[in-house]
C-alpha cells in the first residue's frame, strides 16, 4: 500500500505539471520529438505494397525485356521497332481500368507456375498500325478507334505470344514463367471485377515506335500474383541469379532461336560492267559477259557476305546448287 500517493501529492503533481516545473515534463518533451520524427504519413487509399528495391528490380527486368522485343517485332513486322520502358508505378487496380480507352486491347494472361492473373494492353494507336502492317499495309493509324473484330484480334495474338517469349527470356533469372493468354477483352470496365479496386498493382509502360508511329504497351501485375515472389524480386537476387552460367535449358532454347532465323541466300553467277547507255540500250535477247567463266564455280552469298563457292544443279525437281569450297577471306573471292 506504500505505492498509493495520497491526495496531497496527487496535488503537488498536477501543480507541477501545470507549471513546467516536473521532471518528467522534459523527458517527455524529448521523447515526443524523437516520436513525431519517426512518423510517416500512410495513406489508407493508396498503400505500398511494393518496396523501392522491387520496384527497382522490375525496372531492370522488363527493361531488358523492352530490348528484346524491340529486336523479335522488328523481325516479325519487317520494318524498325524501338520498345522503350517508360515508367514502372504503383497505382491501385482501379486507377488502371480507368487509366485505359475504351475500347481498347485488353488481355488476361495466365503467369504459370504463378496462380494470379496479369494484363497486357496495348493502345488502339498501337494495335491497330501493327494489324494494317501485318496485312500488308504501311502501318497507318486509323483515325476513329472502335473495337477489334475477330480476325484483327487473331493477328495481335501473335504479337502477344512474341511478348510472352521475351518476357520469359527477362523473367529468367527470378523464375520460369509459362505465359498463356487466358482471355481477350475491349471493354475493360468488365475486368473491373477481377480484383479489388483498391487492390495495389505494379504497372510496367512501355513506348512502341513504329516509323512515325507510336503507341503504349502496358503490362499490369496484381500484388497478390507477385506475393510468393515477393522475396526474389529484390535487387540482389537479380543480380546474383543474373551472373549464373548458361543451363543447358536456356542453352537449348537460343540455339532453337537460332536455328528459326530466316537468311536470305544468293547465289552470285558474276558481275559486268557497262556505262548509261549501253544499260539502257539493252533489249530481250541481248547477251552480257559476266567476269566469270563457263566452268567456274558460283559463289554463294549470305546476306551481304560471300561464304562458299557452288556449283548450280537440280535435285528432287528443284533448282539446287552444291557446296565446293568455303571462302575464308575477302582475297579467295
Amino acid at each position: 500500500m506504500a505505492d498509493i500517493l495520497s491526495q496531497n501529492e496527487i496535488d503537488a503533481l498536477l501543480s507541477a505539471f501545470a507549471s513546467g516545473e516536473g521532471e518528467s515534463g522534459d523527458l517527455g518533451g524529448e521523447a515526443d520529438e524523437d516520436r513525431i520524427r519517426e512518423v510517416k504519413v500512410y495513406d489508407f487509399n493508396h498503400p505500398d505494397r511494393f518496396s523501392k528495391d522491387q520496384i527497382r528490380t522490375m525496372h531492370n527486368l522488363h527493361d531488358h525485356f523492352a530490348r528484346i522485343f524491340s529486336i523479335s517485332l522488328s523481325a516479325f513486322l519487317r520494318t524498325i521497332v524501338e520498345v522503350k520502358l517508360v515508367s514502372v508505378d504503383q497505382i491501385s487496380y482501379e486507377e488502371f481500368i480507368r487509366s485505359i480507352p475504351n475500347p481498347t486491347s485488353l488481355n488476361i494472361i495466365n503467369m504459370d507456375p504463378l496462380e494470379g492473373k496479369a494484363l497486357i494492353e496495348l493502345s488502339p494507336t498501337l494495335s491497330f498500325p501493327v494489324v494494317d502492317r501485318l496485312m500488308g499495309g504501311a502501318g497507318n493509324v486509323f483515325k476513329k478507334n472502335r473495337e477489334l473484330t475477330e480476325i484483327e484480334q487473331t493477328i495481335i495474338e501473335k504479337v502477344l505470344y512474341r511478348a510472352f517469349d521475351c518476357l520469359h527470356e527477362a523473367w529468367a533469372n527470378v523464375l520460369p514463367l509459362n505465359l498463356s493468354l487466358e482471355q481477350s477483352e475491349t471493354n475493360p470496365q468488365l475486368l473491373m471485377q477481377l480484383y479489388l479496386p483498391s487492390e495495389m498493382v505494379i504497372l510496367m509502360t512501355f513506348e512502341v515506335t513504329m516509323g512515325e508511329i507510336s503507341g503504349t504497351l502496358s503490362f499490369c501485375i496484381p500484388y497478390p500474383t507477385l506475393e510468393p515472389i515477393a522475396n526474389q524480386l529484390s535487387s540482389s537476387s537479380w543480380y546474383a541469379a543474373s551472373k549464373k552460367d548458361l543451363s543447358e535449358d536456356h542453352a537449348e532454347i537460343l540455339y532453337d532461336r537460332l536455328r528459326r532465323v530466316n537468311i536470305p541466300l544468293t547465289a552470285f553467277v558474276g558481275s559486268a560492267r557497262m556505262n548509261i547507255q549501253e544499260l539502257l540500250s539493252l533489249d530481250e535477247g541481248d547477251v552480257i559477259q559476266l567476269n566469270r567463266k563457263t566452268d567456274e564455280d558460283f559463289v554463294l552469298r549470305i546476306g551481304d557476305e560471300y561464304r562458299y563457292f557452288i556449283k548450280p544443279g537440280v535435285k528432287r525437281g528443284h533448282n539446287a546448287v552444291q557446296i565446293t569450297k568455303i571462302i575464308s577471306g575477302p582475297d579467295d573471292v
